[in-house]
């Protein structure tokens, strides 16, 4: 929609009396706190008054200015200062959007967010730092339900973009007029497809054509590319879904949760009403796409946003790895993954969790300068009333944390931040690993199955101790490969997170 110019003056009006009554009460009667633990602290950032802290979406502009998208309080922009209470926050926009949960910058006075109904592009067409124009640029169809909600976008690098559309839910009802086509077969299930394309990846090129992408999705909460272009996409456990999932997701693929089957010509080509729930378990099981990265569940709860860093060190050793928000736990997850005959797998291991870091954790940004990581959280009755915005900051100083976890043909090769000391981990028993699979199934969720308590049978340090390779006895594929250090330490420091998880999809030749 367009305002006019004195409807203009009006809305800037209001957001600064707006915002002058929250800044005052902010600074009058908010004080920020600040965690810290090691290299990293926790500062808590205010929103001001009247602002309901439920965050879909972070970004920077080109200038430096904190954008930051709600639920139901329209959208803020601040430039960030040392002080965290010390934000002056600005209104960009006062509409309130539909569930917004993500939102892509373009410049100064232009963003993507994704809505509900819709892929908005906000913009202040006169530069006077109020929204004016709200272009729809691609429409999603809806049923009604509370869980059809997207994420997103994020850029192709060719001018288009992603985005990640959940399924309905169950507990949710359904419209009696729907927008897009219903499916009756589709309305059948826990996490149901009854409109077109809910539980798929679409692509929106540059010339505005929307595609779908990759079907097999169930809620899938968290979407980003990383500097080779590749897609990644969390998911959350369910039904079909064995455990929460991190995808490297290509055109075409098939990722497991089959509602979504429904509107795939190819799938339903012979028959129009081709039931996907009841094509056999195996023969879904053989055609989806493996997760790159299971999370052991409840140490992962319901993840979201993947970023991958891109600071270059100024954020601690671990820049091109990914740090994977969650939504239900107070932690965020670090993947380390890597390519092994053409299957992306990989490792998980905690960045940070609780000391002053909420559950709720659902968006991720990086500041210009890369030493901060902003937390937009937000509230999902699973998780609990969490919500809000926080920013972990890089302090300095000696980050003592496994680095890479890499496969070998007869074991794991792992590195580490710092050299180990003579001695610390030189016993198997340093390295107890337990191995586990789980059932693919139209359950909800699955236990680890097939536990096996394993020690290696050699353990050979680098000279530097800086990397340990680990033998094992018939290495397993389509397993994952938990491993608790004991006693490993570097300069009588102890390591930083204990357990590191490796999904083994293939073996290494």
């Amino acid at each position: 929609m367009n305002f006019s110019k004195s409807t203009k003056r009006k809305l800037g009006r209001f957001a600064a009396l707006w915002m002058g009554c929250g800044l005052a009460w902010m600074q009058a009667q908010t004080v920020a706190q600040t965690v810290a633990v090691g290299p990293y602290a926790v500062e808590e950032i205010p929103m001001p008054k009247g602002v309901a802290p439920e965050i879909g979406g972070l970004d920077f502009t080109p200038g430096g200015k904190l954008v930051v998208v709600t639920r139901r309080s329209g959208i803020l922009r601040a430039r960030p200062v040392k002080d965290a209470s010390q934000f002056a926050w600005e209104v960009f926009s006062d509409q309130s959007l539909h569930n917004a949960n993500g939102v892509l910058v373009l410049d100064e006075n232009r963003m993507l967010v994704s809505q509900m109904p819709e892929l908005t592009q906000v913009s202040d067409t006169d530069g006077d730092g109020v929204a004016d124009e709200y272009r729809n640029l691609a429409s999603f169809n809806l049923s009604g339900a509370y869980h059809e909600v997207t994420a997103g976008p994020v850029s192709d690098g060719k001018g288009g973009y992603f985005i990640a559309m959940n399924t309905a839910s169950y507990s949710g009802f359904t419209f009696v007029h729907t927008r897009g086509e219903f499916s009756a077969v589709g309305r059948r299930g826990r996490n149901f497809s009854s409109v077109p394309y809910r539980g798929w990846i679409l692509h929106l090129d540059a010339a505005g054509r929307v595609e779908p992408w990759a079907k097999g999705f169930r809620s899938p909460n968290g979407i980003g590319t990383d500097a080779e272009g590749n897609l990644w996409v969390t998911d959350n456990q369910g039904d079909f879904r064995s455990t929460n999932p991190l995808y490297h997701v290509e055109k075409g693929g098939f990722y497991g949760h089959p509602s979504s089957m429904v509107w795939d010509p190819e799938f339903v080509k012979s028959d129009a009403k081709r039931d996907p729930l009841k094509e056999p378990m195996e023969a879904l099981d053989a055609a989806r796409v493996p997760e790159a990265v299971a999370f052991p569940y409840g140490f992962s709860r319901s993840p979201a946003q993947p970023l991958v860093d891109t600071t270059k060190g100024r954020f601690g050793p671990f820049a091109g790895q990914m740090l994977v928000a969650d939504a239900a736990a107070p932690r965020i997850i670090r993947a380390m993954v890597e390519k092994v005959n053409g299957t992306w797998q990989g490792a998980c291991v905690d960045f940070y969790s609780e000391n002053g870091l909420r559950n709720g954790s659902n968006r991720l940004v990086f500041s210009p300068e890369g030493t901060e990581l902003y937390v937009g959280q937000t509230m999902r009755e699973w998780a609990g009333a969490m919500e809000g915005l926080q920013r972990i900051v890089f302090r300095g100083g000696r980050v003592f944390e496994v680095l890479r976890m890499h496969l070998v043909a007869d074991g794991f090769e792992l590195e580490f931040t710092e050299p180990v000391d003579a001695g610390a981990g030189d016993a198997p028993q340093a390295f107890g690993t337990e191995v586990y699979g789980y059932k693919y199934s139209s359950s909800y969720g699955s236990p680890e199955e097939g536990t096996q308590r394993v020690m290696p049978t050699a353990v050979q340090w680098s000279a530097d101790r800086r990397s340990v390779h680990l033998v094992y006895a018939g290495m397993q594929a389509h397993r994952v490969y938990r491993v608790t250090f004991q006693g490993v330490a570097s300069g009588g420091q102890a390591l930083g997170h204990t357990m590191v998880a490796y999904t083994l999809n293939t073996l290494a030749r």
